[in-house]
């Protein structure tokens, strides 16, 4: 007993699902390039709230602030890369949120402290681990997105 309730595939061998499966590439890149927008802004805002918590541990300021910004934005990288299927989505959130970065630290309040500083040598190394680390993390979370999405 033959059933052709799904129809013949696409190669006409077997038989193909009654379901279409959506594709990231269609209906839901708006979606994925939105949803990488966001994700890289939320990066950007939280990461330059974070960056600047210090622990001082025998008069060394240690910049932890900035590794769990580093932490939060891959992780969001990530997330919108595999979310997305799409290792484009990936480098989308990382560019919005270096832009938005390389933005606050430009502005006339001082969110980012960069450069070296005599006065706060904590404060200014957590500044530039944040501004380059999120470039250096966006390419971490665009190898990690493909070394994920070749194994499936």
């Amino acid at each position: 007993m033959t059933h052709h309730d799904a129809g013949p595939s696409h190669a006409g061998k077997g038989r193909r699902p009654s379901f279409r499966a959506s594709s990231p590439a269609g209906a839901r890149r708006p979606v994925a390039i939105a949803g990488a927008v966001a994700a890289g802004i939320l990066a950007a805002v939280f990461g330059t709230a974070l960056h600047a918590h210090l622990v001082f541990v025998g008069g060394v300021a240690l910049p932890v602030g900035a590794l769990a910004a580093l932490v939060l934005a891959g992780s969001l990288f990530l997330l919108c890369g595999l979310w997305a299927r799409n290792v484009m989505m990936t480098a989308v959130a990382g560019a919005i949120a270096y832009g938005v970065v390389a933005l606050l630290s430009r502005s006339a309040k001082t969110l980012i402290l960069t450069g070296s500083s005599t006065a706060a040598p904590g404060t200014a190394l957590a500044g530039n681990l944040w501004l380059f680390g999120v470039l250096v993390v966006t390419l971490a979370a665009v190898v990690g997105v493909v070394v994920v999405l070749r194994r499936r």
